[in-house]
């Protein structure tokens, strides 16, 4: 591997300012035997740019760098002046370097007023991070968020054909302007279908998302919906743009909708039908696409208490980050529990699962197989979510004071077991911001959290001395 050295000099210069310690391109990390180490970067060194171009993110990082050349200039906290390096590395090699935030200018903020945006159903009080509504096409390709695309600045659209951000995760709700307009709060009708087109065109995948509110989007509309995004897969297509799968959820809502539209959540006998109506869709595209396309979320499944599919009918769990699937890899994961657990344990043990409404019948079935262990007690706190109500009856957004109050009477094991998803990523902490250990200290028995899985929590129990 060729590389130059620094081509400027160098004076002292000052310690950091505030404003550069808030600076996001700095680098935080680098890699040891990569190129960024060899060529003497450092951590703290602020890049400017590549090949003279300027960067606003991590993605315009990676895709200037991808040659098999790149000159980058940078800035070392104490210099007067910025260091230009040319570094000669395979085509597609990684620097090396990470980054303090993907994002090196400011977030987009979603202007939209979605009827069904959870982040207005929220109450006063909570940590700012959960009040910011992002619609950043760049945060899609990183980490698969969802966005509108009706936040585009001038240029962005051209930037993520000709940067081939592929795949997208696009909030579509319904191809029909009017309907999509209105469901985003919009003053005006918002076509998706041209922008859909575009990228599709432009060789870019992408992974839809419906949120359905009954009475807005369903009915002809997500027909019309369904219909027209097929027509846009790339089987249809013949080529390797287009939509890959759909994605259909509930509306969800809380008891802090004030002032907002009224809408309608979905009801069993709604579920019911909604399965029956998209499975029609489902056998037809699964012979002329390939695929099944359209995937319910669990939620329906479990109101309408159908069937779960299998795991093939999932077709690798494209959709899994928007709640489709999970509860298949649940039941596929506690049948191989099942053949894997000891007859016993040498001590006596005893714990309490805290789980959702939405989960409980599941998390119940792992904890009967447990309590087949000899010498292990497990019993599960459902936890009805008096912090949200509503229809809100998952996990991942119950918070420590409802497990405290539903923990008061119950007979509590010697551990109480929780899923890793009611915390903050990274972080012990709920949504009210109790923290684990205040829990712990609130219960006076030791709390842990676990990934939701049963293979997860069987491990927890077995671990226990």
């Amino acid at each position: 591997m060729a590389l130059s050295l620094p081509v400027t000099s160098h004076e002292p210069h000052f310690a950091p300012t505030a404003e550069r310690r808030r600076q996001k391109n700095i680098v935080t990390e680098i890699v040891p035997g990569t190129a960024g180490a060899e060529v003497g970067f450092q951590i703290g060194d602020r890049v400017l740019s590549v090949n003279d171009e300027p960067l606003r993110d991590i993605v315009d990082w990676k895709f200037n760098v991808a040659g098999e050349s790149a000159t980058i200039t940078f800035e070392r906290d104490g210099e007067l002046r910025p260091r230009t390096v040319t570094v000669a590395k395979g085509y597609d090699e990684d620097l090396g370097l990470r980054f303090a935030d993907d994002l090196f200018d400011s977030i987009h903020i979603c202007k939209n007023k979605c009827v069904f945006c959870f982040l207005y159903q929220q109450p006063k009080g909570l940590r700012p991070s959960l009040y910011i509504k992002d619609d950043d096409f760049r945060l899609s390709f990183l980490h698969g968020n969802y966005v509108t695309l009706t936040n585009l600045k001038p240029g962005e659209l051209d930037r993520i054909c000709a940067q081939k951000l592929s795949p997208m995760y696009i909030s579509i709700h319904a191809t029909d302007p009017e309907t999509r307009g209105k469901m985003l709060g919009r003053r005006q009708a918002e076509p998706i279908l041209p922008i859909l087109e575009r990228l599709a065109d432009a060789r870019i995948q992408f992974h839809g998302q419906v949120v359905l509110c009954p009475g807005y989007n369903d009915g002809d509309a997500l027909t019309q919906t369904i219909t027209e995004l097929a027509a846009l897969h790339p089987e249809a297509r013949g080529g390797y743009g287009g939509i890959l799968s759909l994605a259909v959820v509930p509306v969800g809502i809380t008891q802090f909708r004030e002032r907002l539209a009224p809408v309608t959540v979905v009801s069993p006998g709604y579920a019911g039908q909604l399965l029956d109506y998209a499975e029609t869709y489902r056998e037809t595209y699964c012979k002329t696409l390939g695929t099944r396309f359209v995937y319910l979320s669990d939620e329906f499944y479990l109101s309408a208490r159908r069937p779960i599919p299998t795991r093939a009918e999932y077709e690798g769990f494209p959709q899994l980050e928007d709640g489709i699937g999970l509860v298949r890899l649940f039941l596929d994961d506690l049948a191989t529990l099942e053949k894997r657990l000891p007859k016993r344990v040498p001590t006596p043990r005893s714990f309490t699962f805290v789980t959702g409404e939405a989960a409980s019948h599941l998390v119940n079935s792992l904890a009967d197989l447990l309590n087949g262990i000899e010498n292990v007690s497990v019993n599960v706190c459902t936890i009805a979510n008096a912090f949200f109500k509503g229809n809100i009856n998952i996990a991942g957004l119950i918070v420590g004071g409802d497990i405290v109050n539903a923990l008061a009477d119950f007979p509590v094991g010697d551990t109480v077991i929780l899923p890793s998803v009611m915390l903050r990523d990274g972080e012990n902490v709920f949504l009210d911001e109790m923290t684990l250990d205040a829990l712990s200290e609130r219960l006076g028995k030791p709390v842990i959290s676990v990934e939701r899985t049963p293979t997860a929590a069987a491990e927890a129990v077995l671990a226990q001395r």
